[in-house]
């Protein structure tokens, strides 16, 4: 466990937490962002005890998510250049510039973009590793923005018929179509994404959105993926066949990338095998 701590920025409330490794084989720094729905912590604290390269790990809540809030105290939209933002600026208050980043899911696209915009300042490349990250989940944007709509509907029937098990099933059935339905398993994944549904959706629309101005504009994500020099990419074998094939041809067209699948795993998957990705996280920050 670690403090939580809180910065004010003019739009939001961040919570974060530092976590520190005294037994660490360097004095690296990570920071570690999570996906749409579930705070930092409940996403990466089964990794935690895992991870070796790291001195500290700095684990805030994406706003709207965990503990962190817009000023106004109420849910409302974000956009993935607010969430990216508001991550630089807790950077630049706990006065980080070099470090490694892990991200998930909603998470990966803030830390694709991320990664782009201190590119386009002039700053050091990060290196990272992504599991599931949104935006790569097709290599046809066209075909992307179709997926999105599926998770449009979910965060609309959230917001529009407050029927929170409901929107959370049809996202499910989205991103995890061949997920083993263990009645455990979902009741859980309900849990999670119900602790603040309507900050929940709202960070889905963001993907969409930020999906879109890529679908009309295919330049802006190419330019994110030309950005990121050294990525390691997770996906779940329950996964779409298409995700897959994206993560291989990314890999093969970029020298610094790799792809690695998870057996038995669908996109829960930071869940559902944390001792194995942190391995695998070590061994790519450990080699140079």
């Amino acid at each position: 466990m670690s403090d939580i701590f809180f910065l004010s920025l003019p739009n939001a409330r961040i919570a974060y937490r530092l976590y520190e490794n005294p037994e660490a084989q360097s004095d690296r720094v990570c920071l570690l962002l999570h996906g749409a729905g579930v705070a930092g912590e409940i996403t990466y604290s089964p990794m935690l005890p895992y991870f070796t390269q790291w001195r500290w790990m700095l684990v805030p809540d994406l706003k709207g998510m965990g503990d962190s809030f817009h000023h106004h105290g109420e849910e409302g939209a974000v956009s993935v250049t607010e969430l990216t933002d508001e991550v630089e600026a807790l950077l630049a208050h706990v006065k980080w510039d070099d470090f490694d980043l892990v991200a998930y899911s909603l998470g990966g696209l803030v830390a694709l973009n991320l990664n782009y915009q201190r590119s386009l300042q002039g700053k050091k490349k990060v290196k990272m590793a992504l599991l599931e990250p949104a935006s790569l989940d097709r290599e046809d944007l066209s075909t992307l923005m179709d997926v999105r709509q599926k998770y449009r509907h979910a965060s609309k029937l959230i917001r529009d018929t407050g029927d929170v098990e409901l929107g959370v099933a049809s996202f499910m059935d989205g991103v995890s179509p061949n997920r083993r339905k263990h009645p455990v398993a979902e009741a859980t994944t309900q849990s999670r994404l119900a602790h603040r549904p309507y900050g929940f959706a709202y960070a889905l629309d963001a993907v969409t959105d930020h999906v879109s101005l890529m679908a009309n504009e295919p330049h802006i994500r190419q330019a994110m993926i030309d950005a990121s020099e050294q990525v390691f990419l997770f996906s779940g074998e329950l996964s779409h066949e298409a995700l897959r094939q994206h993560y291989d041809l990314l890999s093969e067209q970029n020298a610094a990338w790799q792809h690695k699948t998870l057996s038995a795993c669908d996109h829960s998957l930071p869940f559902q095998k944390p001792r194995q990705i942190a391995n695998h996280i070590n061994n790519w920050f450990a080699a140079n």
